[in-house]
């Protein structure tokens, strides 16, 4: 009948076992914070490059169904790292300035300017400046 009690107290963890799955899972998310961060950045970026593109779209509309010369759009920008980390984004051909180096915390500013007189095609640019 002792033996019987022995087996039956022998129910969940020893110390060690738990110890050894807490530091399991330290280790998993020392390695998973960096990574999450990273992907985050990213997905700033892809937001603000579609924010971009999108004003682009908008600036370009507003010069060709409307009588104007000069249209601007502006952007908030998200992304808290002042270069474009993922380097192949495909920007709308004919917008300048777009890649260049981008001010945190602060708006991007996306101008269609009219041609000149004589001339067939304006020009739209992105400038990148604080707050």
């Amino acid at each position: 009948m002792n033996t019987l009690k022995k087996k039956m107290n022998k129910k969940g963890f020893t110390l060690a076992e738990l110890l050894i799955v807490v530091a399991i899972i330290a280790v998993l998310v020392a390695i998973s914070i960096p990574i999450f961060t990273t992907q985050l950045e990213k997905s700033r970026e892809a937001v603000d490059a579609a924010n971009i593109r999108a004003a682009y779209a908008e600036v370009m509309t507003a010069a060709l169904t409307e009588d104007t010369t000069n249209y601007t759009k502006v952007v908030q920008i998200k992304q808290k790292d002042a270069a474009w980390k993922t380097g192949n984004i495909d920007w709308p051909e004919g917008l300048t300035g777009a890649s260049s180096n981008v001010v945190v915390g602060g708006k991007a500013t996306v101008t269609y300017t009219a041609p000149a007189s004589g001339e067939l095609n304006g020009t739209v640019a992105v400038t990148y400046e604080a707050n």
